[in-house]
């Protein structure tokens, strides 16, 4: 055996932990990428079930003393939706009435849409909406989804299924 390509023990150990560590390196790097990437895609920018916003995943308890926008007729909140991650605005359109809508953009799914004035628009392509969810304009889509709404006038609470 020729001494300059004979390896020792030693040498090959040096070695497999130098190649141990690469690889723990790289598949760590492979994974911390691959986590980062799957949380951007469910940040709730582009398209949770894609265009209108799909079903909740439980019905949304709303107390309406939380929100004062919805104090006075017009008056349009973003409510919290607990463990669901779609963005719900609520509408009050007469004194015992309510509209619950998705503020997904039925366009191509960007969330949140911004309540502006009497309704919404996405500023992601500039389709526009009523207050109700009824597309009036800008980048051609359909109407915002919109939920079920039971008013409880005594417990001053909505319930939006």
């Amino acid at each position: 055996m020729n001494p300059a390509t004979t390896a020792t023990p030693s040498d090959c150990a040096a070695q497999c932990v130098l190649h141990s560590r690469r690889r723990f390196l790289s598949q760590a790097l492979m994974a911390s990428v691959g986590a980062v990437l799957l949380e951007a895609c469910g940040d709730g920018q582009i398209g949770l079930t894609g265009p209108g916003g799909g079903d909740l995943d439980a019905a949304v308890l709303v107390t309406l003393a939380e929100y004062p926008a919805l104090a006075t007729v017009g008056g349009i909140a973003r409510v919290t939706t607990g463990s669901s991650r779609r963005p719900i605005a609520v509408v009050r359109t007469a004194v015992d009435t309510y509209v619950a809508v998705s503020m997904v953009c039925a366009h191509q799914g960007y969330r949140p849409i911004e309540i502006v004035g009497a309704g919404f628009i996405c500023p992601n392509h500039g389709a526009e909406y009523s207050a109700t969810g009824q597309w009036t304009g800008g980048q051609s889509a359909g109407n915002l989804r919109q939920y079920a709404v039971a008013f409880d006038a005594v417990a001053g609470t909505l319930t939006i299924s």
